[in-house]
């Protein structure tokens, strides 16, 4: 389950099964008169997402499962007479494919909010035409929770700017108006003087705290806010809001969940769905997050994925939080398509100025600012072990180069803890890392979700950070290339509402790691068929569903995907334009239709 896919396995070509009744290919049972339910699709490519034969000619199911998949003449014998043929014209059938970091759903960045609230897209740092939009809608009913005006998805660049942004949106026809500005990465936010005076984020405040407590906050030399917030400070924020309404949270969860499909995403992993995001504040009791609205899609039908639904804890905060857990993972057991298979814990923040909670081995340059871990690493070690003897696995965010670092050596506690489990391990974001522990991946059985969709070089991954890191952090960036050579398995991420979920933007950027100023570290670019089993068998590793999931066989659920080009062979520009015709789940047809 955990074997590494090689780069050597990686370059190897495609080859056609063409072995009527193999082992691997042959139909669950053979075909009666009784079975004319099954459909039988040929004349396309059909990539299996199984290394041993990745192409067949054709596939069959029945229901919600495959029943075979192989050379046309064997499908059809399994399928029997009467079964429906569904040409496919040359297009590109695969397995529903499987987001292994996202946000759906989480509590304090749900993707699917962004899709039914208001959003400022805009990336240019102009803060007269913020200001101006915030105008538009300071009355705008549709767009407050109570009588707060929220908006969300913002480039994280207006952060510079966020004293100009409080002179703005503080005074004159904003007093008293409270007001919050979400960045588009979840991780920051900002929240003019009405709303700070009602979260007690004053200058009196600030004063009071611990450095390692006020870092969450932006203020000037004499402690007075300027109203930027990042993680913890984000906490302090959210406490203040009154909450969305069921109506909106379900309406969220609708839009969220075909969004996905639409993508040709059949399965995610919500890395946050209850727990603060980034933040020490320990998991509370009662807190479900978006638990709820996933149980009542699901109650309605309309959760066409599978969800590994992840609770954040705090390390430090000791075992109780993974009781909390299993309290979460209990209740909602037996909701179709949904689990809480285990916990997610922050190892730091994020790395851009003014931000700048990411954990590295160095001092950011400039303001020599020192960041460890926002855990204790020995307390988190005895966590993670004692998280996989109960059986649940341990979902960790890492930016930093000291944080990947020593994520993998809680692994490393949790593996000698227990040597047996067969549970996954993932690290998801590692931004940063150091090459000697690039084999540890592998010799460690750590999965590696990578938002490679970032790994392009613009000003988010040169003029935002490479100032502020010393040259030999900055060197090993989104190091994708590096940790699958040294045996590692790579599964696909989006961090999706922090960028887009679109796979084929994503395996776009990993291949050519292409920006608009030039290429960032040809050497990590990603072979294209990688990509591929990151997005499918390597997400299902993930998930911990593997034996259902992420790859074509017979007994597995008929989860597929059908696109308008073969994908492994189209070049390369080409790639973004892909189409999505329809996206099955279970048998079923929830977006497109069939040709």
């Amino acid at each position: 389950m955990f074997q590494a896919f090689s780069s050597a396995v990686c370059r190897r070509s495609l080859l056609l099964v063409l072995i009527a009744g193999s082992a691997a290919l042959a139909p669950l049972s053979q075909a009666t008169a009784a079975d004319a339910a099954a459909t039988v699709f040929y004349g396309g490519t059909v990539f299996t997402a199984d290394p041993a034969h990745p192409q067949a000619e054709a596939i069959a199911i029945r229901g919600d499962r495959i029943l075979a998949v192989g050379t046309r003449a064997t499908v059809e014998q399994a399928a029997g007479p009467a079964a429906r043929k569904v040409d496919l014209k040359g297009r590109f059938l695969m397995p529903g494919m499987i987001d292994a970091h996202a946000h759906p759903l989480s509590e304090g960045v749900s993707g699917g909010l962004t899709l039914v609230k208001l959003s400022f897209p805009d990336e240019g740092g102009d803060v007269a035409k913020l200001t101006q939009f915030v105008a538009k809608h300071i009355n705008d009913a549709d767009s407050h929770q109570g009588d707060v005006l929220v908006v969300t998805n913002l480039d994280i660049g207006y952060w510079t700017h966020a004293a100009q942004i409080d002179a703005a949106l503080s005074h004159g026809e904003f007093t008293g108006k409270p007001i919050v500005l979400w960045g588009g990465d979840g991780h920051t936010g900002w929240a003019n003087r009405a709303l700070r005076d009602r979260a007690g984020i004053t200058r009196a405040y600030l004063r009071g705290l611990k450095d390692s407590e006020r870092r969450f906050y932006g203020a000037d030399e004499h402690f007075n806010p300027n109203g930027f917030v990042v993680d913890d400070g984000m906490v302090t924020v959210r406490k203040v809001l009154p909450p969305d309404s069921p109506q909106t949270l379900l309406e969220a969860g609708k839009a969220a969940v075909h969004y996905m499909n639409s993508l040709g995403l059949t399965g995610w992993l919500d890395a946050a769905v209850a727990g603060a995001v980034a933040s020490t504040a320990p998991l509370q009791a009662g807190d479900e997050g978006g638990l709820p609205v996933y149980r009542e899609l699901s109650r309605k039908g309309l959760l066409t994925g599978h969800v590994a639904a992840y609770p954040v804890i705090a390390p430090d905060a000791g075992f109780g939080q993974i009781d909390l857990v299993q309290t979460l993972q209990k209740k909602f057991a037996g909701v179709e398509n949904l689990r809480v298979p285990g916990l997610k814990v922050f190892a730091d923040g994020v790395v851009e100025y003014p931000s700048q909670t990411a954990a590295l081995t160095k001092a950011y340059l400039k303001t020599n600012k020192v960041v460890k871990p926002l855990f204790t690493p020995a307390k988190t070690n005895a966590l993670v072990a004692e998280a996989y003897r109960r059986g649940l696995t341990v979902h960790v965010h890492a930016i930093g180069d000291l944080a990947v670092k020593d994520s993998l050596d809680a692994f490393e506690a949790a593996r000698r803890a227990n040597p047996d489990t067969k549970l996954p391990m993932v690290i998801t974001h590692v931004q940063f890392a150091d090459p000697e522990d690039f084999p540890r991946f592998r010799k460690l059985h750590v999965i590696a979700a990578l938002q490679l969709l970032w790994a392009a070089a613009n000003y988010d991954s040169v003029e935002a950070i490479k100032p502020w890191l010393d040259p030999g952090i900055y060197r090993w960036q989104y190091p994708a290339r590096s940790i699958l050579d040294a045996g590692g398995e790579i599964a696909g991420a989006s961090d999706w509402p922090v960028s887009t979920a679109n796979p084929f933007l994503a395996m776009t950027i990993a291949e050519t790691r292409r920006g608009p100023e030039g290429v960032l570290d040809a050497r990590q670019r990603m072979p294209r068929e990688a990509m591929l089993y990151a997005y499918t068998r390597n997400s299902a590793d993930v998930l911990g569903e593997q034996d259902q999931i992420g790859s074509l066989a017979p007994g597995k659920r008929a989860d597929l995907v059908l696109l308008d080009r073969n994908v492994l062979t189209v070049p390369v520009a080409q790639l973004p334009e892909t189409r999505v015709l329809f996206t099955m789940f279970g048998g079923k047809v929830v977006y497109g239709k069939e040709p």
